[in-house]
């Protein structure tokens, strides 16, 4: 069974965003497509909740010295981030579960709290279209 790690935000936001950063690279662009796929598949694959930097932030531009340099937020905001989000979907780190448990639990949970007040990308979310989704089938 194949396992991948990944933050909290990367597993929860990246279902959500609607939003392209080319300056940040084909490495990065690959990258995230990755985990749009792995969260699409219904074969043998666990992906696990870590803390810190993981095979997006590896790819990405702002990664330096193993620090998170995002004009949008440092490592020590998205940490903070990455926390309220744990705290919204009820887990923690070291959780596991395959992509169909982590959609079925995202869709019960979104949005948070943090999607609502902290979220430095919300004008490019669709996560606000999930609670209208599910009340009005």
């Amino acid at each position: 069974m194949e396992q991948v790690k990944f933050r909290p935000h990367h597993i929860f936001c990246l279902r959500f965003l609607e939003i392209d950063f080319p300056e940040r690279g084909e490495r990065y662009r690959l990258a995230e497509q990755r985990i749009k796929d792995l969260l699409q598949r219904e074969d043998d694959v666990l992906l696990e909740v870590i803390e810190g930097i993981d095979e997006l932030c590896r790819s990405c531009i702002n990664l330096q010295d193993d620090q998170c340099r995002s004009p949008q937020g440092s490592e020590e905001s998205v940490r903070k981030w990455d926390e309220i989000l744990l705290k919204g979907l009820g887990i923690s780190y070291g959780d596991q579960r395959s992509p169909k448990q982590w959609i079925e639990l995202i869709e019960r949970k979104a949005p948070i709290d943090f999607c609502l007040t902290r979220c430095p990308k919300k004008n490019f979310c669709t996560v606000f279209s999930i609670r209208s989704k599910t009340m009005n089938p």
